[in-house]
């Protein structure tokens, strides 16, 4: 494969350099931090001899060019007087050419032959295939391995183009996490990719998801760990990658109740197959809280194949490398990044406590700087740096209510994405009371203009599902939904058991509701509570070919637990009606594989445990040991479950 070295940006091109040029002269030469470099990209002394390697990335450039900036390091070469002197350039060069540049190093240069030019540098990396293969972003920006990536991701993710792919490559900055990864993938076959918000789990994830779809390995995007056990087969090379399989944003105890024994042997299973390999991904505090919750998870065999990724891996070089990516790929104007320079900012960047990928990426997108004019621009910079969650605070201030709205009904629902049908339940009576309570005007066709508004810069949508584009816009509502005011209107909008769920979670963990504030919810939680029954469990898979259902909402019992949490804060006469009805329920039907474990425990829970002083408590034990029985009793393999589906 031959490089035209156009994909890789300035500093790309300077690290593989330093390699090459190893290769060549058989020397180790030393990078340095970012900055006026005299002259030096890399260089290696000994004694009395001194190696000076500078690379020029002059691709699509006039010779002219080149040699016009030769012209500007005489000096720095007079003044180092090394006794070897190696120009590495990504312009094409002929002999006269050589010739040319030969003459402005002078007697520094041993010999034309340390001129390396495109020819001669694919040359090294065909005599040095572990150089080509350590450079990750040479050979999966070529036409040929992009083509390939495209073609195997888009079965795994529905909404990544071949641009998508190409940014993304473009302006990952290769570092050391990268082949520590790769290494322990290669020996575990299994990764967890672990560390705090924006660090770069995802990118180096896909990254490696990459490296096997270049060879030809096939991508399997896991939502859900079913999806794994019906793919996996030895005799296939299949890569899975299950991002933020814990939550984004949050613990999602549901869904580690329901996964954590399955992720075992799913992980038994990787391991044992010559064919497989399991990348995931996790924010490290959720890890951390996930295993005191459970044991599977604290089992040393999933620990052992923790990879955590934290900013203090970056070197400062490896930062400016970052930052020097993101800009040389924005649409931001030349005046921006010349106000940059002008004001000295980007070493202020770069040195920032809070520097962190995400939010570089957040500053030089344009979305994020309509407003700002060239010269506000290095003050917007350090700003943002100052207060990262205030970077989404322009962007969904200016956008209509509508899409607001569905972004708030987003924020509850389950963290990995939802169904388009789901959220738009959702969405209906949370919108119109929104509108109600400010005096908005509102359409039938709302949810169809936000989504495709949305769709722009605010959540990524595949046929069926939407999730939101960047995980730091959940950090920001995260904040901006800690406003009681606002929590009251639409606490009682729920028509999901789990999206009232993960409201009272939200609430709990994040707001921590004072006494006063929970006496101004509770009349949306007895309104909520009301419609808990109403949802199925299960519900036909609109989507499937076959007539297959999905697991559409809470369990019965989890429902009947969620309330009681309810009570036992409030302790309201009204509540405890509702949770008594629910109980009583005839066309509340539980199933043995879901409620089978979970209704002894809360019968033993109202007699005994913690509800025992619930009113009527023995009464509504009762109540359970016989809905108990008939479920004990329900066969569900007979026909009639797959159409009762609880």
């Amino acid at each position: 494969m031959s490089y035209d070295f156009s994909s890789l940006s300035h500093p790309d091109f300077e690290s593989l350099c330093l390699d090459l040029a190893g290769a060549h002269a058989d020397l180790r030469f030393e990078a340095f931090s970012p900055g006026p470099d005299g002259g030096i990209d890399g260089r290696h002394a000994k004694a009395d001899e001194l190696t000076i390697l500078q690379a020029k990335h002059y691709r699509g450039s006039r010779f002219s060019d080149l040699k016009r900036a030769m012209r500007h390091e005489q000096d720095s070469i007079e003044t180092l007087q090394p006794t070897r002197y190696i120009l590495a350039t990504s312009h094409p060069l002929t002999p006269d050419n050589k010739a040319a540049l030969a003459d402005i190093i002078g007697s520094s240069l041993q010999s034309e032959s340390d001129i390396l030019g495109p020819a001669e540098l694919n040359r090294l990396l065909r005599d040095n295939r572990d150089i080509e293969k350590a450079h990750i972003k040479l050979w999966l920006s070529s036409t040929a391995v992009l083509d390939q990536i495209v073609n195997a991701a888009l079965s795994g993710f529905t909404t990544t183009t071949k641009d998508e792919i190409e940014r993304k490559v473009k302006v990952y900055a290769q570092n050391p996490s990268f082949k520590e990864a790769f290494d322990l993938l290669e020996k575990r076959h299994v990764i967890i990719v672990s560390g705090p918000p924006g660090v770069g789990k995802t990118t180096l994830a896909e990254m490696l998801a990459y490296r096997y779809l270049a060879e030809n390995w096939e991508l399997v995007a896991v939502r859900e760990l079913n999806d794994g056990f019906t793919k996996i087969d030895d005799t296939k090379k299949r890569v899975f990658f299950f991002d933020d399989f814990l939550g984004q944003v949050r613990l999602d105890l549901q869904t580690l109740g329901q996964q954590d024994a399955q992720l075992l042997k799913f992980l038994d299973r990787v391991r044992r197959s010559p064919n497989a390999r399991f990348i995931l991904t996790t924010r490290a505090h959720i890890y951390e809280e996930a295993r005191t919750q459970s044991e599977r998870i604290d089992d040393k065999k999933v620990d052992i194949t923790k990879y955590i990724l934290d900013v203090g891996i970056y070197t400062r070089r490896i930062k400016a490398h970052i930052l020097y990516n993101h800009l040389a790929t924005s649409e931001l104007s030349e005046e921006f990044l010349e106000a940059l320079i002008d004001h000295e900012t980007l070493a202020s960047i770069i040195d920032h406590k809070n520097y962190n990928p995400r939010t570089i990426r957040a500053i030089t997108d344009t979305l994020n700087t309509e407003g700002v004019s060239a010269i506000e621009y290095p003050d917007f910079c350090i700003s943002s740096l100052d207060r990262p969650n205030d970077l989404w605070e322009k962007p969904f201030k200016t956008i209509p209510d509508k899409c607001r709205h569905l972004l708030i009904g987003l924020f509850f629902c389950s963290e990995s994405g939802t169904r388009i049908s789901d959220l738009r339940l959702v969405f209906d009576p949370l919108h119109a009371a929104m509108c109600e309570q400010f005096r908005i005007g509102s359409g039938p066709k709302d949810f169809e203009e936000a989504l495709k508004i949305l769709e722009s810069g605010f959540v990524a949508i595949s046929s069926t599902t939407v999730s939101f584009i960047n995980p730091s816009l959940r950090d920001y509502l995260e904040e901006y939904l800690k406003d009681i005011a606002l929590l009251k209107i639409i606490l009682p909008t729920a028509q999901l058991a789990s999206w009232a769920q993960n409201v009272w979670s939200y609430l709990e963990e994040v707001v921590k509701p004072t006494r006063d504030d929970r006496a101004r919810l509770l009349d949306g939680f007895r309104r909520a509570s009301k419609r808990l029954h109403l949802t199925p469990v299960f519900k036909k898979d609109e989507y499937a070919t076959d007539n297959s259902y999905r697991y559409y909402d809470l369990a019965f019992t989890n429902r009947l637990q969620l309330m009681l949490k309810w009570w036992a804060k409030f302790r309201d006469r009204e509540l405890a009606e509702t949770i008594h009805a629910f109980i009583a329920n005839g066309d509340v039907r539980y199933s043995v594989w879901i409620d089978g474990l979970a209704l002894p425990a809360l019968i033993s829970d109202f007699r005994k445990g913690q509800y025992r002083t619930f009113p009527q408590s023995e009464t509504q034990a009762i109540f359970l040991e016989a809905k108990l029985i008939t479920v004990i009793g329900y066969d569900p393999s007979s026909p009639s479950y797959s159409s009762e589906g609880a």
